[in-house]
């Protein structure tokens, strides 16, 4: 259903209207983080940051949170060697 407001003297629909002067509410953001048990403690996940806590429990990292640059390279190197050898 469309909804229709007064701006400026002029008939708008209301999301246009809020998008002609700038003006919008924040959204939240909702995490789609599964729960998964955790390799460290066994406990059961259910958060982001449970999760960045069990990580450095223990010193770990997630590769996605690294540059890939230097995996690439990484791979392109052991590529070129193993060309090499045969």
């Amino acid at each position: 259903m469309t909804v229709y407001v007064l701006r400026n003297g002029e008939l708008v629909e209301k999301s246009i209207g809020r998008k002609q002067v700038g003006f919008s509410f924040p959204t939240p953001m909702l995490s789609r983080m599964q729960p998964f048990e955790s390799p460290v403690t066994g406990a059961e996940i259910t958060t982001w940051r449970e999760r960045d806590r069990d990580m450095a429990a223990v010193g770990a990292c997630d590769p996605r949170d690294l540059p890939r640059a230097p995996f690439e390279q990484r791979e392109r190197d052991n590529a070129g060697q193993r060309e090499e050898r045969g």
